[in-house]
């Protein structure tokens, strides 16, 4: 009998090995932060392009969009280098201010997963798409990327980095921009940071979000099965991110964090594979069930962040017409 209990414990114990190095095996990959922009490193407003940013993308259609598309069209030739402190102290942000309209509302825009930043194609496409439709625009290093404080290899998924957004709102009063005239715009997770940050801070009344997640769970089954991994780990993983970043990732629920004093404006690739539309469908639906003041725009064969690259005319024109509506001028 004992010879068997012995033998048990030590399957339990093989097993358990198995299951919890399997769950930190995930999140360290998943969590671990490339610091730099990746091969955007070193863009800048007036120099960023597209025709790179395919290294991680298979299908064909989208390489050839971000091959063929003209940033030089976009380019902006005027910005000014600005710091200011998150509301976490001791974090330094560095951002990208356009600041070309006086008495204009302005936008700050929120990049996503590494590696990215300022620097990267999307955030400097979106802040021209602003300034071209007279709407002026901020777009920043979250820490641990680009120029601002590197506190941590991993990546807090917005639930730390919100102080970041909150930060630049800050600096923007102090820049001479009203509270009502200050809107979000987030991109993939800094969609997240983006309404993590609203939640904390009612004044703001316009967030874009740009292929978001919608809740930790969802988000959680997509990673492990994207590595090969049934989601039996679900709970290793979870708790392996917590001891390795400090924070709890089961809080990474976007959607249960919109309230109807703010207002939204929710847009999604039906083609995404990074971030499925399942995403967009359930905010949806939990916004109209919950009388959430939102706007939706799929947009059909759209990859993840296409739409802003397939349709720029259009979507500059959907944010002039979102943010005028919202803010303050």
């Amino acid at each position: 009998m004992r010879k068997f209990f012995y033998s048990f414990l030590s399957i339990i114990l093989f097993v358990g090995v198995i299951y919890f190095g399997t769950g930190f095996y995930l999140a360290h990959t998943i969590l671990s932060i490339d610091h730099s922009c990746g091969v955007h490193e070193g863009s800048l407003p007036n120099t960023w392009s597209t025709k790179l940013d395919y290294q991680n993308i298979k299908d064909e259609k989208r390489i050839e969009l971000r091959k063929k598309f003209e940033a030089t069209k976009y380019h902006l030739n005027k910005w000014e280098n600005v710091t200011f402190s998150s509301r976490e102290p001791d974090i330094t942000i560095s951002g990208w201010l356009f600041n070309y309209y006086p008495n204009k509302p302005v936008v700050i825009v929120v990049h996503g997963l590494f590696p990215n930043g300022k620097c990267k194609s999307e955030p400097n496409l979106i802040a021209s798409l602003l300034i071209n439709n007279g709407i002026n625009a901020l777009t920043i290093d979250l820490r641990n990327y680009g120029e601002s404080t590197i506190v941590s290899s991993y990546e807090n998924l917005g639930l730390s980095e919100y102080q970041d957004v909150l930060g630049a709102f800050d600096f923007l009063q102090i820049k001479g921009f009203k509270k009502n005239q200050i809107g979000l715009l987030g991109i993939s997770l800094g969609a997240s940071t983006a309404i993590f940050a609203a939640a904390k801070e009612p004044a703001i009344k316009a967030i874009w979000s740009e292929s978001s997640l919608a809740s930790f769970n969802m988000v959680l089954a997509d990673e492990i099965d994207r590595y090969g991994f049934p989601n039996i780990f679900g709970f290793a993983v979870s708790f392996a991110g917590k001891l390795l970043t400090g924070i709890d990732p089961t809080d990474l629920n976007p959607v249960y964090a919109l309230n109807n004093y703010q207002n939204y404006y929710f847009t999604h690739g039906e083609e995404d594979q990074r971030m499925y539309v399942s995403h967009f469908n359930f905010i949806k639906n939990y916004a109209t069930i919950n009388g959430i003041n939102a706007e939706y725009w799929s947009l059909p064969q759209a990859g993840h962040v296409d739409a802003v690259l397939m349709n720029p005319k259009e979507y500059g024109s959907r944010m002039k017409t979102f943010f005028e509506k919202h803010l303050g001028n």
